[in-house]
């Protein structure tokens, strides 16, 4: 998440900004309490996580798009971004990597069942270690990916890596009219479609026609006349735009990523428009891309004879048309409010102030919740209840610890 409090002056707190950062938050917290509804819940539970869990895809785009509104460009070189902001994110990322790696074993040790470790707090660990001896591998492992009991971490590489590229983006956005990014933006939306070409493979191929056309590369690529919506996991084998065997990288490549969401906030900080146009642009957009991300989810979750989890998400993935017109759109709305009053603008800014914090520390407080609550509430109320409920009690427990001196820098 976007992890400084100010505007790129660094002197003064954008109230549309602390919404903003809140909401994304908040939607982080609702997709991870979705999570043990799609590890553990009915086919009919499991309706209401792909509900909530497709409206709220924009999460980690409006914080990259954040950041890219808050600190574009920056004028530091990439050393000072080292220095300035990426050692900022690396010591958290430690702690809580350690805090993460020994959890599982600490709530054993204190008498917890290693099922219930397993289904409340980490649904989707595999295996789960609880013992010591784990912990240290743990850790090491995870400075190469991420602490598999603390998935919410890999925003942290990202975060990292779109800070060091930062001042190579700068140079060009300082110089370049309005057209040339609205250029680039065009093209990192056509490497978005690019996504989609499995899928296509995928509904063209099931057709005489298609099957006929393109046996020639189905048979290269494919090693098969037809592909199964399983064989969507391997994205990487249906090359597209120049890639191949021995080049992953295809000629849109350097256009796509999270960098267009750096560029897309930057862009629209700035677009000026009414509060009707506001809501002329943002609502389509968010109420096209959420029912093609509904849509599409069900259909991979509800295909028969089933799909492995990766393609089952094939919908839920950040960068992809549908979710970046609902992050558009969201960032759209909430940029028009610029107000709050008194008491929630000093929340506002605490929450600011603590925010990375609550990013790195939740996953648990908000799984936790959904447990204890999902004997009391019925299942369309048990996931927001249990992400509001979990982002409230962690960001009690983080504001309180960033008071300690000393403590902030160390936490987020």
């Amino acid at each position: 998440m976007g992890q400084h409090v100010t505007t790129g002056t660094e002197k003064t707190f954008v109230t549309w900004m602390g919404w903003l950062r809140l909401l994304a938050m908040l939607m982080v917290c609702v997709c991870h309490a979705g999570d043990p509804l799609m590890a553990f819940g009915t086919p009919g539970e499991k309706v209401w996580g792909e509900v909530y869990g497709s409206f709220v895809r924009p999460c980690v785009p409006l914080f990259v798009m954040l950041t890219g509104a808050l600190i574009l460009p920056v004028r530091e070189t990439i050393g000072g971004m080292v220095k300035r902001r990426v050692t900022r994110v690396v010591w958290p990322f430690l702690i809580w990597t350690a805090v993460y790696a020994a959890l599982p074993w600490l709530l054993h040790t204190l008498g917890v069942a290693q099922d219930t470790v397993q289904r409340v707090f980490f649904p989707f660990a595999a295996p789960l270690h609880t013992e010591a001896a784990s912990i240290p591998r743990t850790f090491v492992l995870s400075l190469f990916q991420f602490n598999q009991y603390a998935v919410q971490l890999w925003y942290i590489y990202l975060l990292a890596g779109l800070y060091l590229f930062m001042p190579i983006l700068s140079a060009w956005l300082r110089e370049a009219p309005m057209r040339s990014k609205v250029a680039f933006l065009g093209l990192w939306g056509v490497s978005l479609l690019v996504w989609y070409w499995p899928l296509f493979l995928h509904a063209v191929l099931r057709t005489a026609w298609g099957a006929e056309f393109f046996a020639d590369y189905a048979v290269r690529f494919l090693g098969a006349p037809t592909v199964s919506l399983s064989q969507l996991t391997a994205f990487e084998s249906y090359p597209i735009l120049g890639a191949c065997d021995w080049n992953t990288f295809g000629g849109l490549y350097m256009f796509g990523g999270f960098v267009g969401y750096l560029v897309l906030g930057h862009v629209l900080k700035n677009v000026k428009l009414g509060l009707g146009r506001t809501l002329a642009v943002s609502l389509p957009l968010i109420l096209v891309g959420y029912a093609a991300v509904l849509a599409g989810t069900h259909w991979a979750w509800t295909y028969p004879g089933g799909c492995t989890a990766k393609a089952a998400e094939f919908f839920w993935w950040y960068c992809s048309v549908p979710v970046a017109m609902m992050s558009a759109g969201m960032f759209l709305l909430i940029r028009r409010i610029a107000w709050a009053p008194g008491p929630v603008l000093a929340l506002l800014k605490d929450f600011s102030a603590c925010g990375f914090g609550v990013f790195c520390a939740h996953y648990v407080f908000v799984t936790g919740a959904f447990f204890l609550l999902r004997d009391l509430l019925p299942i369309p109320a048990l996931v927001p209840a249990a992400a509001v409920s979990g982002l409230a009690v962690t960001w009690v427990i983080i504001s309180a610890l960033d008071r300690i001196p000393g403590v902030r820098k160390a936490i987020g």
